[in-house]
Protein backbone atom coordinates (compact mmCIF):
# COMPACT_ATOMS: atom_id res chain seq x y z
CA UNK A 1 0.00 0.00 0.00
CA UNK A 2 2.87 2.39 0.80
CA UNK A 3 4.45 1.80 -2.65
CA UNK A 4 1.14 2.57 -4.36
CA UNK A 5 0.84 5.82 -2.38
CA UNK A 6 4.44 6.78 -3.23
CA UNK A 7 3.81 6.11 -6.94
CA UNK A 8 0.62 8.18 -6.81
CA UNK A 9 2.48 11.08 -5.19
CA UNK A 10 5.31 10.78 -7.73
CA UNK A 11 2.84 10.87 -10.65
CA UNK A 12 1.09 13.95 -9.23
CA UNK A 13 4.42 15.73 -8.65
CA UNK A 14 5.57 14.93 -12.22
CA UNK A 15 2.33 16.23 -13.73
CA UNK A 16 2.48 19.33 -11.52
CA UNK A 17 6.04 20.07 -12.69
CA UNK A 18 5.01 19.66 -16.33
CA UNK A 19 2.05 22.00 -15.81
CA UNK A 20 4.30 24.49 -14.00
CA UNK A 21 6.83 24.49 -16.86
CA UNK A 22 3.99 24.91 -19.36
CA UNK A 23 2.54 27.83 -17.39
CA UNK A 24 5.90 29.56 -16.81
CA UNK A 25 6.83 29.25 -20.48
CA UNK A 26 3.37 30.54 -21.47
CA UNK A 27 3.84 33.58 -19.27
CA UNK A 28 7.34 34.14 -20.72
CA UNK A 29 5.93 34.11 -24.27
CA UNK A 30 4.13 37.37 -23.47
CA UNK A 31 7.23 39.06 -22.05
CA UNK A 32 9.62 37.81 -24.77
CA UNK A 33 7.35 38.62 -27.73
CA UNK A 34 9.40 40.00 -30.59
CA UNK A 35 12.70 38.47 -29.41
CA UNK A 36 14.47 35.31 -30.61
CA UNK A 37 13.79 33.67 -27.24
CA UNK A 38 10.05 33.56 -27.91
CA UNK A 39 10.56 30.44 -30.10
CA UNK A 40 12.27 28.67 -27.18
CA UNK A 41 9.39 29.56 -24.87
CA UNK A 42 6.86 28.32 -27.43
CA UNK A 43 8.63 24.94 -27.48
CA UNK A 44 8.83 24.89 -23.67
CA UNK A 45 5.12 25.75 -23.54
CA UNK A 46 3.78 23.44 -26.23
CA UNK A 47 5.88 20.29 -25.68
CA UNK A 48 5.05 19.62 -22.00
CA UNK A 49 1.50 20.84 -22.62
CA UNK A 50 1.15 18.28 -25.41
CA UNK A 51 2.54 15.49 -23.24
CA UNK A 52 0.07 16.35 -20.48
CA UNK A 53 -2.73 16.46 -23.08
CA UNK A 54 -1.88 12.97 -24.37
CA UNK A 55 -1.60 11.52 -20.87
CA UNK A 56 -4.88 13.10 -19.80
CA UNK A 57 -6.61 11.85 -22.95
CA UNK A 58 -5.48 8.29 -22.22
CA UNK A 59 -6.45 8.65 -18.55
CA UNK A 60 -9.85 10.09 -19.53
CA UNK A 61 -10.59 7.18 -21.87
CA UNK A 62 -9.51 4.56 -19.34
CA UNK A 63 -11.21 6.08 -16.30
CA UNK A 64 -14.45 7.07 -18.01
CA UNK A 65 -15.44 3.44 -18.29
CA UNK A 66 -16.67 3.46 -14.66
CA UNK A 67 -19.85 5.04 -13.39
CA UNK A 68 -19.97 7.72 -10.71
CA UNK A 69 -22.79 5.86 -8.97
CA UNK A 70 -20.37 2.98 -8.24
CA UNK A 71 -17.92 5.24 -6.39
CA UNK A 72 -17.80 5.49 -2.60
CA UNK A 73 -19.38 8.72 -1.39
CA UNK A 74 -16.17 10.06 0.20
CA UNK A 75 -14.36 9.81 -3.17
CA UNK A 76 -17.11 11.43 -5.21
CA UNK A 77 -15.74 15.01 -4.91
CA UNK A 78 -12.27 13.81 -5.91
CA UNK A 79 -13.63 11.92 -8.92
CA UNK A 80 -15.75 14.86 -10.10
CA UNK A 81 -12.83 17.29 -9.72
CA UNK A 82 -10.49 14.98 -11.67
CA UNK A 83 -13.03 14.69 -14.47
CA UNK A 84 -13.24 18.49 -14.55
CA UNK A 85 -9.42 18.60 -14.73
CA UNK A 86 -9.48 16.20 -17.67
CA UNK A 87 -12.03 18.26 -19.56
CA UNK A 88 -10.14 21.49 -18.95
CA UNK A 89 -6.81 19.91 -19.89
CA UNK A 90 -8.38 18.58 -23.08
CA UNK A 91 -9.82 22.02 -23.93
CA UNK A 92 -6.64 24.04 -23.21
CA UNK A 93 -4.66 22.83 -26.27
CA UNK A 94 -7.63 23.50 -28.53
CA UNK A 95 -7.99 27.07 -27.26
CA UNK A 96 -4.20 27.46 -27.47
CA UNK A 97 -4.23 26.51 -31.15
CA UNK A 98 -7.11 28.90 -31.79
CA UNK A 99 -5.10 31.72 -30.14
CA UNK A 100 -2.48 31.31 -32.84
CA UNK A 101 -5.10 32.08 -35.49
CA UNK A 102 -7.07 34.62 -33.43
CA UNK A 103 -6.95 37.95 -35.25
CA UNK A 104 -9.89 39.51 -33.38
CA UNK A 105 -8.77 42.69 -31.61
CA UNK A 106 -10.40 41.72 -28.28
CA UNK A 107 -8.55 38.34 -28.30
CA UNK A 108 -11.47 36.35 -26.81
CA UNK A 109 -9.72 32.98 -27.18
CA UNK A 110 -6.65 34.25 -25.34
CA UNK A 111 -8.92 35.26 -22.46
CA UNK A 112 -10.72 31.90 -22.61
CA UNK A 113 -7.39 30.04 -22.58
CA UNK A 114 -6.24 32.06 -19.57
CA UNK A 115 -9.58 31.63 -17.76
CA UNK A 116 -9.53 27.86 -18.27
CA UNK A 117 -6.06 27.61 -16.75
CA UNK A 118 -7.12 29.82 -13.82
CA UNK A 119 -10.18 27.59 -13.31
CA UNK A 120 -7.89 24.55 -13.32
CA UNK A 121 -5.75 26.09 -10.57
CA UNK A 122 -8.84 26.99 -8.50
CA UNK A 123 -10.19 23.44 -8.81
CA UNK A 124 -6.83 22.01 -7.73
CA UNK A 125 -6.99 24.25 -4.64
CA UNK A 126 -10.53 23.05 -3.94
CA UNK A 127 -9.32 19.46 -4.19
CA UNK A 128 -6.43 20.13 -1.81
CA UNK A 129 -8.78 21.79 0.71
CA UNK A 130 -11.18 18.84 0.40
CA UNK A 131 -8.34 16.39 1.07
CA UNK A 132 -7.09 18.37 4.10
CA UNK A 133 -10.60 18.60 5.56
CA UNK A 134 -11.09 14.87 4.93
CA UNK A 135 -7.81 14.05 6.73
CA UNK A 136 -8.88 16.13 9.76
CA UNK A 137 -12.22 14.32 9.93
CA UNK A 138 -10.54 10.91 10.10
Amino acid sequence: MKAVYQNLVLIHVAVFIMLLVTWLAGEAIKTEAGTPFVALYYVLHIFPGSVVFILILIEWLVRNAGSLSEMPRHQLVNIILHRAYYLILLALPVTGIVIFFDFIAARPFYHLHSALFTLLVVLVLVNIIHIVIGKFRN
